[in-house]
Formats: C-alpha cells, sequence, structure tokens
C-alpha cells in the first residue's frame, strides 16, 4: 500500500537509481531542502528572461516588463541564497562562512614555510605561521622516548606520537582541538597519557600504516596546513661523545654527562614522506627550531632523504636559537656552538640565524639555574667570519618562563620572504 511514509522512500529510491547514473542527480534526495530551492531560482530566471524580452528592440518595453524583471531578479536571487544556506547549514553556521573563507583564501596565499623540530619550540612557532599562512609544513622528530610517548613506542612499535600530538593541535583551525588533543588523563589504566597520543596510535590501528595514519590525522583535524614525521619509522637516537662513548636513547642522552659530537638515528632510516620532499622543493622558508638542539630540532633533519632535498633547496634556511642551555645536552654552548652543530649534522650552513640578545630578567634566570638551564652567550664575531647573517633582537614572550614569542619570531621570519 502507497502511504506518506513510503512515499518520500519511493522518491529517495528513485533518485539513488538515478544519482547511480548520473552523481549530480543526488542533490535530488528527499529531504534536503535543495529542490525546492533550486526551482525557485529557476522560476526567478525565467521570469527575468521573459521581462527582459520587451527590451529587445525595435518595440518600447512594456510597463508590465519592468515588474516581471524584478520580480525575477527577486526569486532568483531569493531561491540561490537559501539553497546555498540549506546546504552550508549542515556543516556550520551560514552566518560564519563568510568570514572563514575569507580567511582561509586569505592564508592560502600566504608563503610556503617548511619548519623543522619538535616539542615545545616548534608547536609555539607553528601557532604564529597559521594567523599567517596555510600552507605550513611542519616535519617533526619522532625520537623521543619518555612519558607516555615511551611507554606507547614499547606496547605498539611506532615512532614518537608526542610531538606530533603537539603540532597537530598547533595548526589546527578549532582552539578547542589543541585542550582535547593535550589532555592528561590522571587515573586508571591510562593515567600518564594524553588523548592525542592515543588517538594517533587508535588510528595506527585502524589503517595499519603510519604514514597513512598520520594523513587521516591531518585530515580529521582540518589543518592550516600539514603535520607530517620525519620519518615513518620507528627509530630511535643514538649520540656519540667527544670521549667516544655512545648511548642510544633521548633519555640515557640526557643523563649521559659529556659533550656531544655527533646524534645519528638507529636503524638509519631510509624513508621520509613524500609529502615532506615536496614541501622542501616547493618551499619559500625553510626554519629549523627552536628546541632542543640534539634530541628535536637535529633528529627532524637527519633522515637520508630529508638531508638530500635540503642539500638542493632554494629556500633560505633559518636557524632560530634557543634563549637557554640545556642540561646534559647543550651546557656552555654558545649561539655559534648551536650554529656549528647545525652545519655539521645538516652538511649546509644556515644562511640566517636568529638570536635573542635582549635582557632575560633576573627572576626568570634564577628560576632556570636552579634547573641548570643559563642564557645563551652570543658573540658576532664567529658569525661575520662565516659570512652568516644573524638576525638580533627581542624574541621572548613577556612572562615568567624563557620561550620564544611566536608573534615577534613569525614577524622576523616572514620579513626574509
Amino acid at each position: 500500500m502507497w502511504t506518506r511514509r513510503s512515499k518520500p522512500l519511493g522518491f529517495y529510491l528513485v533518485a539513488k537509481g538515478l544519482a547511480r547514473r548520473f552523481p549530480p542527480l543526488r542533490w535530488l534526495y528527499p529531504g534536503m531542502r535543495v529542490k525546492r530551492y533550486a526551482a525557485l531560482a529557476a522560476l526567478g530566471a525565467l521570469c527575468l528572461a521573459y521581462g527582459l524580452v520587451p527590451f529587445l528592440p525595435p518595440p518600447p518595453p512594456a510597463p508590465w516588463a519592468f515588474g516581471a524583471v524584478l520580480l525575477g531578479l527577486l526569486l532568483l536571487v531569493g531561491g540561490v541564497r537559501a539553497m546555498n544556506r540549506s546546504m552550508l547549514s549542515a556543516f556550520t553556521e551560514p552566518e560564519d562562512v563568510p568570514e572563514r573563507v575569507y580567511v582561509r583564501r586569505r592564508l592560502e596565499q600566504g608563503p610556503k614555510v617548511v619548519a623543522f623540530g619538535g616539542g615545545t619550540g616548534l608547536s609555539r612557532v607553528l601557532r604564529g605561521l597559521k594567523e599567517h599562512t596555510a600552507n605550513t609544513t611542519a616535519i617533526v622528530a619522532v625520537t623521543d622516548d619518555g612519558g607516555s610517548t615511551g611507554r606507547l613506542r614499547l606496547a605498539y612499535g611506532l615512532p614518537a606520537v608526542g610531538d606530533l600530538v603537539d603540532c597537530l593541535g598547533a595548526l589546527s583551525d578549532h582552539a578547542a582541538l589543541s585542550r582535547l588533543l593535550d589532555h592528561r588523563f590522571l587515573r586508571g589504566e591510562l593515567a600518564g597519557h594524553t588523548f592525542g597520543n592515543l588517538f594517533l596510535v587508535t588510528l595506527n590501528e585502524v589503517v595499519e600504516d603510519f604514514a597513512e595514519a598520520v594523513r587521516e590525522a591531518n585530515a580529521i583535524l582540518n589543518l592550516r596546513g600539514q603535520v607530517l614525521p620525519a620519518t615513518p619509522e620507528a627509530v630511535r637516537l643514538g649520540a656519540r661523545f667527544q670521549d667516544g662513548s655512545e648511548v642510544v636513547g633521548e633519555v640515557a642522552l640526557r643523563k649521559r654527562q659529556g659533550r656531544i659530537r655527533e646524534v645519528f638515528l638507529v636503524p638509519e632510516p631510509g624513508e621520509a614522506m613524500p609529502e615532506a620532499l615536496e614541501a622542501i622543493r616547493r618551499a619559500d622558508l625553510l626554519v629549523l627550531g627552536p628546541g632542543s638542539l640534539y634530541t628535536s630540532v637535529i633528529p627532524s633533519l637527519l633522515p637520508k632523504p630529508l638531508l638530500e632535498a635540503l642539500a638542493k633547496a632554494k629556500a633560505p634556511l633559518v636557524y632560530v636559537v634557543n634563549l637557554m642551555t640545556e642540561p646534559g645536552e647543550t651546557d656552555g654552548y654558545t649561539a655559534y656552538d648551536h650554529y656549528k652543530a647545525i652545519a655539521y649534522h645538516l652538511g649546509r650552513r644556515p644562511e640566517v640565524v636568529l638570536v635573542h640578545t635582549a635582557p632575560i630578567p633576573e627572576e626568570v634566570q634564577r628560576r632556570y639555574a636552579a634547573e641548570g638551564r643559563f642564557p645563551v652567550p652570543f658573540d658576532p664575531r664567529p658569525f661575520a667570519v662565516d659570512g652568516v647573517r644573524v638576525m638580533t633582537g627581542d624574541f621572548r614572550e613577556e612572562g615568567p618562563l624563557a620561550q620564544h614569542d611566536p608573534a615577534k619570531v613569525v614577524r622576523a621570519l616572514l620579513s626574509l620572504v
């Protein structure tokens, strides 16, 4: 029996059958509130055409033609507007669309920036970059083996996910997502883990491929740019010290006292994501840091495919020096020592080095000195001998911490593009 309830189902089945042959006809599905407005717009177009006929030469237009033209315009504009609102309401508030479209289109015209590193330093720079461009690519170190990330690495045999999650949150178009990804569970079996770490591990379990899991995360979080691992392989960080001794693992590196000669990846990866190599090739600007020299910045560029791509890249390379030294990692290092370590591992000198030279408040210095961290000394003379351009200034964020201000750093970086 044909009833009121079966009628929409019948229309749906007919429309679905037609849509298989002609995909645009999917707009005919009942209940979408599109057909009625499309019909209204079409009626308006007919009225407009009918009203314009008398205006054609040679006879003079009839008085009714003006009314037909006006009615046609009203119906056409009203139908198109209502149809757009109906379609957009399925995704967002229609009133927000003009602002969202404007911001997205403006940012899509921004410079192509590739930023390397990990941890808090890189994520802070990404938060500044996303206000100026949607063409940022973050290439993130995946060698961390401490905390929640270390536990997940042991359990699932994955690259480190913690720094990737921080950068995903930093580039997300929605502020609430960053807080959600950063949420750390405090009790039960999940104690110590963040939601973002579990989210990325879950994606990997579903798609059974870490590179594809990262791509899925980029798509789901609607980023202003993209976040990629330095390598999708599960590698660890090794360090060789001046006395010839070696350790493997970031935690072991930080505990070991002594001056580091070089760091390397174990095992040596042969793979980098194609998107990362393409981003380096097309970049307008390449940025290293800020971040821990041997455990964040250098590991993010060590995979051989990345080193080869960076050697061929035409974009200027900028290194952002840390404000403070890292205990057990860069004790006693000057800004020039940081720069030389980058050049040694990269096989290419950065064209520009960005150094904070403004005074750091005494109370902030005392707090960091208790942790064995001190301001990085700067002497311009060795940079001048090497012919390296140094950008100096106040790049610190006001407050109780010694950390870079995203707005100040990004303003300096984009002045180079």
